[in-house]
C-alpha cells in the first residue's frame, strides 16, 4: 500500500471515513516525515508534533462527520491561530501569540482537519526569504512567499497547506516545488485573521498534490455544496494559451512546456487555440508594483516607523518607494487595471480559461532571494482566479509547470477544467 502521507487529503479523508485507516495513523505517516526531512528541508517555523499526534488519538475515537476528519493540514506562518504562534516570518513578532483563529483555519477545524504547525514564510509575506529548501533540490529556493507550505506539500510532510498571495506567493512556489495551488477570486476567501499586505492583491489560497483537494478546499472555504464530478460534465473545455507581453522573459523549457501542453490538451479531445494579449496587458506588471507599494506602504506603516532598525533592507525599500507613490500615480495604476479589466469578457468569449506560463523557468539556485514574481502580477492585480499545474522537469531536474487563469468569479469552473487538464496531461 502506498505510505499515507503520499495520498491526498481527499483519498485520505475517504479511507478514514471507510475504516480503513485512523487519523494517528495518518499522522503518523506525516509526522515520520517530518522527522525525517524537515531538518534539511526547513518547512515549519511552529511544529508541535505531540499535540498533532494528541489530537489525531482523540480524532480515532470521534465519528467521522466532517469531511477532512482526521487528515493533516499546515498553515502559513501569516495565518493567526490560537494555540500556536503567529511571527509574520519576523523575528519583531516572533512572541505573537493570536487569540482566535482566522476564519480560514477555524473552516477546516470545523471540517476535521488537524494543524500540524506554521510553515516558514518571507519576512511579511515579502522578499526576504526564510530558511526553507527546496526538497527536489536543496541549493535551490522553494519560492517564495508561500515557502514552507509549497515544500511541505511536495516533500509529503502534509497533503493540504494554507498559503498567500499578493504578486506571486502561491503560484511561483508551487511552480518551484511542483504541486498545484489555488489563487481564487480576490475576496472570495475570508482574510479575517490574515496578515494585510496590500488590501486590494491580498488572496488566501491552497495548495496540494491533487487538484479535487482544491476543490474540496474551496468548498469549505466558501460554504458551498461539494460538487459531484458529474456536475461538471456538459463544461466545455476550451483551453486557449496566452503568449502574454512577458513571453521571451520565460526560459526555452518553459515556453515548450506551455506549447507541450497545449499539444496535449488538443490530442485529448479539448478545444485549443491561441488568445492575443491587448497592449494595455503589457503596464500591467508596472502597475502591480505601484500598487503594491503603495498600499503595503500605508497597512505595514506601524511596522516601519517603530521597528525601522530590525526590519530588512528589502522590505524597508518597499515602503520607502511606496511613500513616494502620489495618490494621482496610484489612481492611474487602478485606472490601468480598470482598462484591462474591461477587456477580459473579450478574451474568454472562445475559452473557458487560459493557459500562461506559471514562472519564467525552474528555481533559481541560492537561498537569499525567491524568484521571480514576474508571471503572476498581472493575474493578481486583475484580481482573477488561477491554478498552477506541475508538468515536467527543466534540465536540472526541477519542477516546471504551467499556470491555468479563469473569468473572474468562475471559480468553481476552473477548478474543475484544472482537475481535467491535469489528468489529461498526466495521462498524456
Amino acid at each position: 500500500m502506498t505510505a499515507f502521507n503520499r495520498l491526498g487529503a481527499t483519498d485520505l479523508a475517504r479511507m478514514i471515513r471507510e475504516g480503513k485507516t485512523t487519523p494517528s495513523a495518518v499522522m503518523a505517516a506525516h509526522l515520520d516525515r517530518i522527522a525525517a526531512r524537515e531538518a534539511v528541508v526547513g518547512a515549519f517555523i511552529h511544529l508541535d508534533a505531540d499535540r498533532a499526534m494528541e489530537r489525531a488519538r482523540a480524532a480515532d475515537y470521534k465519528p467521522a462527520t466532517g469531511p477532512l476528519h482526521g487528515v493533516p493540514f499546515v498553515i502559513k506562518d501569516i495565518i493567526d491561530t490560537d494555540d500556536m504562534p503567529t511571527s509574520w516570518g519576523s523575528e519583531i513578532f516572533v512572541d505573537r501569540w493570536p487569540t482566535e483563529n482566522a476564519s480560514c483555519v477555524q473552516s477546516l477545524l470545523d471540517a476535521g482537519a488537524i494543524p500540524v504547525g506554521k510553515t516558514v514564510t518571507t519576512e511579511f509575506a515579502f522578499f526576504r526569504p526564510g530558511k526553507t529548501a527546496n526538497p527536489w533540490n536543496l541549493s535551490h529556493t522553494p519560492g517564495g512567499s508561500s515557502s514552507g507550505s509549497a515544500a511541505a506539500v511536495a516533500d509529503y510532510m502534509a497533503p493540504l497547506a494554507f498559503g498567500s498571495q499578493t504578486a506571486a506567493s502561491l503560484i511561483r512556489p508551487a511552480a518551484y516545488c511542483g504541486v498545484c495551488a489555488f489563487k481564487p477570486t480576490t475576496g472570495a476567501f475570508d482574510l479575517s485573521g490574515v496578515m494585510t499586505l496590500a488590501p486590494s492583491l491580498d488572496t488566501l489560497g491552497v495548495l496540494a498534490r491533487d487538484p479535487q483537494d482544491l476543490v474540496l478546499a474551496h468548498a469549505l472555504l466558501t460554504g458551498t455544496i461539494l460538487p459531484a464530478p458529474q456536475d461538471f460534465s456538459d463544461i466545455l473545455r476550451c483551453v486557449s494559451l496566452m503568449r502574454g507581453p512577458h513571453w521571451q522573459h520565460g526560459t526555452i523549457e518553459m515556453r515548450d512546456v506551455c506549447r507541450r501542453a497545449m499539444r496535449a490538451l488538443s490530442e485529448s479531445g479539448a478545444e485549443t487555440g491561441e488568445a492575443a494579449h491587448p497592449p494595455v496587458f503589457a503596464e500591467l506588471t508596472e502597475a502591480h508594483k505601484i500598487v503594491m507599494g503603495y498600499e503595503t506602504a500605508r497597512s505595514r506603516a506601524d511596522v516601519y516607523h517603530s521597528h525601522r532598525a530590525a526590519i530588512s533592507d528589502q522590505f524597508a525599500q518597499l515602503i520607502e518607494d511606496g511613500k513616494r507613490v502620489t495618490e494621482a500615480r496610484y489612481q492611474a495604476a487602478l485606472a490601468t487595471r480598470d482598462r484591462a479589466i474591461a477587456m477580459i469578457d473579450e478574451m474568454f468569449a472562445d475559452c473557458d480559461a487560459l493557459l500562461v506560463p506559471s514562472a519564467p523557468g525552474e528555481a533559481p539556485e541560492g537561498l537569499g532571494a525567491t524568484g521571480d514574481p514576474l508571471f503572476s502580477r498581472m493575474w493578481s492585480l486583475l484580481q482573477l482566479p488561477c491554478v498552477a499545474l506541475p508538468l515536467g522537469v527543466g534540465p536540472r531536474g526541477l519542477p516546471l509547470g504551467i499556470q491555468l487563469i479563469g473569468r473572474k468569479g468562475d471559480d468553481r469552473k476552473l477548478l474543475s477544467i484544472a482537475g481535467w487538464v491535469h489528468a489529461m496531461l498526466q495521462s498524456a
